[in-house]
This record gives structure tokens, sequence and C-alpha cells, in this order.
């Protein structure tokens, strides 16, 4: 019996360090497919400019149209054991854009800022005069 309880911490504390990398891919998997943006926010103001933009998912990739017809492509990088999630868009061009994400099987809401010095990853879904991110909420 001594022997089966080694083992069997082992094979949980195993299963733990799997759990996180299980619910990146569960996260990933929801966002998956064509998302619209339906509102958006910036400096506490209405962002209306960009409603109608569109975010395609695939696997880890995005491609993103805005609703002015610029476009941009990389690869999606999550972190589903924080609170919010943690979602980074990784730009083929190098940039990068940190953003706080809630999402269900219709509803996609983010708070992203461009990475630098003075613009930390965003703690809530709500902007002021005074913060650097933009709210948007996307639908199917």
């Amino acid at each position: 019996m001594r022997m089966k309880l080694p083992a069997l911490v082992i094979s949980l504390l195993l299963l733990n360090a799997a759990l996180p990398e299980a619910q990146g891919e569960d996260h990933l998997q929801t966002l998956q497919g064509e998302w619209t943006v339906a509102a958006a926010e910036q400096r506490g103001q209405p962002f209306d400019a960009i409603i109608g933009g569109v975010l395609t998912i695939t696997e880890d990739r995005f491609a993103l149209r805005t609703a002015a017809g610029n476009e941009f492509e990389g690869q999606l990088r999550i972190d589903a054991t924080q609170s919010p999630g943690h979602l980074d868009f990784l730009h083929d061009d190098g940039l990068v854009w940190e953003a706080i994400y809630v999402a269900q099987a219709d509803f996609f809401r983010l708070n992203y800022v461009e990475v630098d010095a003075d613009s930390p990853r965003p703690t809530m879904f709500a902007t002021t005069a005074d913060t650097p991110g933009t709210v948007i909420v996307l639908q199917r």
C-alpha cells in the first residue's frame, strides 16, 4: 500500500499540471469561428468606428478585418487560469495586444491594449478618459 500512495500523489500532481493547458484549449475552442464587432468603447466613450469589423479565429490563429478595411493576422495565446482570462494577440508583424476576455457560445468581450511600457494589461471591462484600453463586444 505504501508504494501505491506515492504513485497516486504523483499521478494527481501530473493531472493538475495538465489542467490549465486543457482549460486553455477549451477556451480556444469556444472562440473558434467568425465574430463581428457589435459595440466598442475607448477612453470612456463609444467607439463606433470599429463596429462591423470581423475577427476570425481558426485554431490558434486570428485574422482581423477592421470596419475601415485594415487587415491583421497572427497567433493567439490564452491563459485561462487567470480571472478574467488573458488573451494575447501576437501579430505576424511583431505588434502585440494584451487583453482580458470572457466568452460564451455567441458572446465575446475583451479589453485590450497595444503593449508598451506605459500600457499594462487591462484588469476590468471598462475604460475611462485616462485608460489606454479598448473594450470590444463581439457576437457571432
